[in-house]
């Protein structure tokens, strides 16, 4: 059985869904009921083709005339040349109403986002977030700029053509009410039976985009662990799962399909039906009979658009909960900014003690962990991806409260500084960009971070015209060492500090990170072992549990994991021997 993952971040309700629509619908009200009166004066004017076409029927019926066809045939021509222009200007207008009312949606659920701490944002294991601002926003994005404007207009050609049956006689108008029930009953299935379904695909899609990334981020360690068919079978097989989900969503738009054309067969026929009595009793004429008929003809399109559109709709709607539902999570105002993490003024060391923390989507995490950190080393953690490693890293972090167990720094009040393998330039130039943990720091003190991690090439940029200038992958990371090294923190955490950056400058960031590191507090995660391998202990994890510990030395000469693992590494490439960075 396949496992499936629920969103860690909450869905609003249809009633807040439509609240918040309402809202952005007052802030542009002139130019939505603007819009819709574009929408009502198209629609009326495609009503004057069927009914010339009828009047023609009856003028060639009762021989009137070339002239009196004539102008029949020239009505019926500028009603349809007018109906089209107004509906293209209607269609522009409201493209730049919805377009406009998506910006500010948009705006406002990444400006919520920011506002949410990272454990909510990011568990690191669903990818609920990332696929909310993405999917969803295209979603959304595309229903509002395809689907709604199909809809309207749907909506409106209905409601006109339903009045002009009316008019024509009540009867022809109660005949085509027999296709109602048709689409009710088909509309109610499709509703009750999408609503779980597009949800479930959009959940799905999550858990895949997170097998995925997890299996790209983890290369180095599947290969070398010879992991990647496990890998790759739970991408599979949470491929499949959302494939499934999606191909069900296929069959019930196909019930709804039988349904539609049901109701288009019965109500065409009760109106040709219902004419045809009421000609041969003189009520109505054949021009009138025709025009009624090609009016409710003229519905097919609507009424299939706007059921058709549900689809759209139901994705959009879900997509729209979803996004509404980080926008209301986020507190109002944005939190204060944290202070600088406090320059070390003494060694620290860490302890843990039967440490456990479970991810509320998966149930995944580590179980009874106790680790001791003496103050000035390294702890390195290794493992495969999913293994643990990362999740006790961000729990010593303080970016999780551990469910189970104690974590405790000594002495007491010392914050991790934390470096992610997440690439951040930050805006403004590279003084800025290292000003960020010390607004107080001087051009002297920004240079000689710099040079400490080899990067004098920043040096020189500091005050020149480029100085903002997009980096690559590799010197944005020796910004991140630098500006670490400018906190001068007395615990440090690098959770993959070097998964992201290309082979051209992994050995200048891995310099940098071994200047970091020296005679500091360090915690580091790491799928190479060659920078592993100088910590003054290394803790493997398989399954969320410390399984090994020890020196390089001391695991290298015991059966085990940690051996396989650098044996794997090696028959890769060369191993070169780094000297300790406490020297």
């Amino acid at each position: 059985m396949t496992d499936t993952t629920s969103p860690l971040l909450p869905i609003a309700t249809g009633a807040r869904v439509r609240i918040v629509i309402g809202m952005l619908l007052r802030r542009h009200r002139g130019r939505a009921v603007g819009t819709a009166a574009l929408f009502l004066i198209a629609s009326a004017l495609g009503i004057a083709l069927p009914a010339c076409l009828g009047r023609i029927v009856d003028a060639v019926s009762t021989d009137a005339g070339l002239a009196v066809i004539a102008g029949w045939i020239g009505g019926a021509g500028v009603g349809a040349i007018g109906a089209a222009l107004v509906m293209l200007w209607a269609a522009r207008v409201l493209s730049g109403l919805v377009q406009d009312m998506l910006a500010e949606l948009r705006e406002d659920v990444f400006a919520s986002a920011m506002r949410l701490p990272v454990s909510t944002v990011d568990d690191g294991e669903t990818s609920d977030l990332l696929s909310r601002v993405t999917g969803d926003v295209d979603a959304v994005a595309e229903a509002g700029g395809d689907v709604v404007p199909m809809l309207l207009s749907a909506g409106f050609a209905i409601g006109v053509s339903l009045v002009a049956l009316t008019a024509l006689d009540p009867w022809l108008a109660l005949a085509g009410v027999a296709s109602v029930p048709f689409y009710l009953l088909g509309t109610r299935a499709f509703l009750r039976r999408s609503r779980v379904v597009f949800r479930e695909v959009r959940v799905r899609e999550a858990a895949r985009s997170q097998a995925v990334l997890e299996a790209v981020e983890g290369i180095e360690t599947l290969t070398a662990l010879n992991e990647q068919p496990h890998a790759l079978a739970r991408v599979e097989a949470r491929a499949e799962d959302s494939i499934r989900m999606q191909i069900e969503g296929v069959r019930v738009r196909n019930r709804l399909f039988r349904w539609i054309n049901g109701g288009e067969l019965v109500g065409l026929g009760a109106i040709l039906a219902a004419g045809f009595l009421l000609h041969a009793n003189g009520a109505i004429t054949v021009g009138m009979v025709t025009t009624a008929a090609l009016v409710f003809h003229r519905l097919f399109d609507p009424v299939g658009q706007l059921i058709f559109g549900l689809d759209d709709i139901q994705r959009a709607a879900i997509g729209l909960a979803r996004l509404v539902g980080v926008i209301d999570l986020a507190p109002t105002k944005a939190a204060p900014l944290p202070a600088p993490v406090a320059p070390r003024t003494a060694p620290v060391g860490i302890r843990l003690q039967d440490v456990g923390y479970r991810y509320p989507t998966t149930g995944r995490g580590v179980d009874g962990v106790t680790l001791q950190v003496e103050p000035g080393t390294t702890a390195a953690l290794v493992g495969s991806s999913g293994s643990g490693k990362s999740t006790l890293a961000r729990v010593i972090a303080g970016h999780h409260a551990p469910t189970s167990g104690r974590v405790r720094l000594t002495p007491e009040g010392a914050d991790p500084y934390y470096v992610s393998q997440e690439l951040h330039q930050f805006r403004g130039t590279i003084a800025d960009n290292l000003r960020l943990v010390a607004p107080d720091a001087s051009d002297e003190e920004i240079a000689a971070v710099l040079e400490a991690v080899d990067a004098e090439w920043a040096v020189a940029s500091l005050t020149s015209a480029d100085a903002g200038a997009r980096l690559d992958e590799g010197r944005i990371q020796q910004l991140a060492i630098a500006r670490a090294l400018l906190a001068d923190p007395a615990v440090v955490i690098l959770d993959e500090a070097t998964a992201d950056v290309g082979l051209h400058h992994r050995g200048a960031v891995e310099a940098a990170i071994r200047v970091l590191r020296r005679d500091r507090t360090t915690v580091l995660i790491a799928h190479r072992l060659e920078p592993v391998s100088t910590a003054e202990q290394i803790v493997v994890f398989e399954g969320g549990r410390a399984i090994q510990r020890g020196t390089h030395d001391e695991l290298l000469a015991t059966e085990g994991l940690y051996r396989s693992f650098w044996l794997a590494q090696a028959e890769r490439a060369p191993i070169r021997t780094v000297s300790s960075v406490h020297t």
